[in-house]
């Protein structure tokens, strides 16, 4: 064989063995899958999530990054974070796989308020309200008393609130649009509902004029 013969079959060799690679790597793809964990019945926010009613399937690989629930879903002793239908693919966003406490709070003229849904919970200390919680998840009502799930880290500031009597007020909400504002006074809340500043309102009266003309 020549040496030019010989050059083009391992040129032919070359050719063939890359363009079987790629037709596998597509192949592959084509047929490649993630395990997930799917809700099997539907879920309200601070239920536990186990075998009666999550379970792991697999579906198609998009190519996309998705931000799956990829831990043992189960063994985490995770909550769901807010409602889930049957058949929901479970995110991380999805799941309270943090260790929470129950603690159940006195709510002064309460919303409301019923398994699953959450709250944001307001303190009132002197004049000035505080945001001390916020999208609690609501395990139970029993009248002005909500038991509700806390960072377990929290536990003990909750507990101390309960303890000594802290008017805690609370509002239904998503936490969308809710501002950062930490402590309201009153002023400050009846010029925010009033849509004025905080600040002083200028005198509508105007100053003498001194030097000038009359």
């Amino acid at each position: 064989m020549s040496r030019h013969a010989l050059v083009v079959l391992i040129g032919l060799v070359v050719f063939a063995a890359v363009t079987g690679a790629i037709y596998l790597q597509i192949l592959t793809s084509a047929h490649a899958s993630d395990l997930v964990w799917a809700v099997s019945r539907p879920v309200q926010a601070g239920d536990p999530l186990t075998a009666d009613n999550v379970h792991q399937t697999r579906i198609p690989r998009s190519g996309d990054s998705w931000d799956f629930y990829t831990g043992d879903l189960i063994a985490a002793h995770a909550r769901a974070a807010h409602p889930m239908a049957a058949g929901t693919i479970v995110f991380k966003d999805d799941v309270l796989d943090q260790d929470l406490a129950l603690v159940t709070l006195t709510l002064k003229d309460p919303p409301p308020l019923a398994h699953g849904q959450t709250i944001d919970v307001y303190a009132q200390i002197g004049s000035q309200t505080l945001i001390v919680g916020r999208r609690l998840v609501v395990d139970g009502v029993d009248g002005s008393n909500a038991s509700v799930w806390v960072p377990t880290t929290d536990e003990p500031a909750w507990v101390a609130l309960q303890a000594n009597s802290v008017a805690l007020f609370a509002a239904r909400s998503g936490g969308v649009g809710v501002p950062e504002v930490q402590a309201e006074t009153i002023d400050d809340a009846l010029a925010s509902l009033n849509g004025l500043s905080a600040a002083a309102p200028a005198s509508s009266n105007p100053s003498p004029v001194t030097g000038g003309r009359p």
